[in-house]
């Protein structure tokens, strides 16, 4: 199974503390093959991207280092966004994917559906969901193609006695699982082990999140 991924990390765009270009040379030094940097969208100013030319910024400055580090690593541009209004989509789009913020359960995730994912032409998983929530709307997510984070920042939302007992029914499933560390520094990028055993343990290897399959021409 592959272990060099971690597909949410922050930088000093948002509430992190290291540079993207910090954040992706030790990435590089720890071997990892795919990272994704996914920095806040919405919310409060102080830890969030909130203005279109920031996010503009923002994008141009993650593609630049991904043409310049493609030869080491796979870097894909990701945000993590709270907020559901208002959503600059044009901008959203030329995103790697997208990670959305509480929207385990209904309403809430009845109102992505109805109003936002109709717009978004990127992969769109849940960022650090709830497992247990997950119960009655799996199959829900499955028939959407919204994938699920492992993120080992909180990692008693999948490993609890009740968590448990949902992973049992989303083994059937075709919903896809992607590992993070929601490293907010260069100390954790790349902290994703526990996730990846997690899914060795509970047979989920199959339904690992690479994103190279949804990678743009």
């Amino acid at each position: 199974m592959h272990r060099k991924i971690d597909l949410h990390v922050h930088t000093t765009h948002s509430d992190g503390r290291s540079k993207p270009k910090a954040i992706i040379e030790k990435a590089i030094e720890l071997s990892l093959t795919d990272l994704g940097i996914a920095d806040h969208y919405g919310g409060l100013a102080s830890y969030s991207i909130i203005s279109t030319s920031h996010l503009e910024e923002y994008i141009a400055e993650l593609t630049r280092l991904k043409e310049l580090f493609q030869p080491k690593i796979r870097l894909w541009i990701g945000l993590e966004i709270a907020e559901l209004d208002s959503l600059p989509f044009n901008l959203l789009n030329r995103l790697d994917f997208a990670l959305i913020e509480d929207i385990e359960m209904d309403p809430r995730l009845g109102y992505f559906l109805s109003h936002i994912k109709p717009n978004l032409k990127v992969p769109v998983g849940i960022a650090h969901p709830q497992i247990i929530f997950l119960e009655n709307t799996a199959r829900i997510l499955e028939k959407e193609g919204i994938f699920i984070e492992l993120n080992t920042h909180y990692p008693d939302r999948y490993h609890s006695k009740w968590a448990s007992l949902v992973w049992k029914k989303l083994v059937p499933t075709n919903i896809r699982i992607s590992v993070a560390s929601d490293a907010h520094d260069v100390k954790r990028v790349g902290s994703t082990m526990d996730a990846i055993d997690f899914i060795e343990k509970n047979n989920l290897r199959d339904k690992l999140l690479t994103l190279r399959q949804h990678a743009k021409p």
